[in-house]
């Protein structure tokens, strides 16, 4: 298959993807609010309700949201592949338009800034209340 052909091909399912994950972000927040799953207790069995939406609860959307943006940033990481000569050019200049260090600096930070925001959960202990 042609480079064009999978580029397109990577592009939309980035932007089917990234809806759906918009869409179950939004799930989250309006629809299953913090708290939906069950805080109260009715009646003196003490049974707990528990809200849901098309028969799945907070939580599983929830882990539908995490798989949705891990899929997501997987197309991601495609795409950054299928463009990297542009970002080398960008970043690095050409033979013939070499790029100033600045460029270069600012494009370090970038990757730092990002490496460390996936690293984030790994890198700071957990703890409890």
């Amino acid at each position: 298959m042609k480079r064009p052909i999978i580029n397109i091909i990577v592009d939309t399912l980035s932007l089917m993807v990234f809806t759906v994950m918009i869409s179950t972000g939004l799930i989250l927040r309006f629809v299953l609010p913090p708290g939906s799953g069950g805080g109260e207790f009715h009646g003196v069995g003490g049974r707990r309700s528990i809200d849901v939406f098309t028969g799945l609860t907070r939580h599983q959307w929830g882990d539908i949201h995490f798989f949705i943006s891990i899929l997501f940033l997987t197309l991601l990481l495609i795409h950054i592949i299928l463009h990297w000569a542009w970002i080398k050019a960008m970043v690095f200049g050409t033979a013939e338009h070499p790029q100033k260090m600045r460029r270069k600096i600012i494009m370090v930070f970038v990757l730092l800034w990002i490496l460390l925001a996936i690293l984030f959960p790994l890198l700071i202990p957990k703890g409890t209340m």
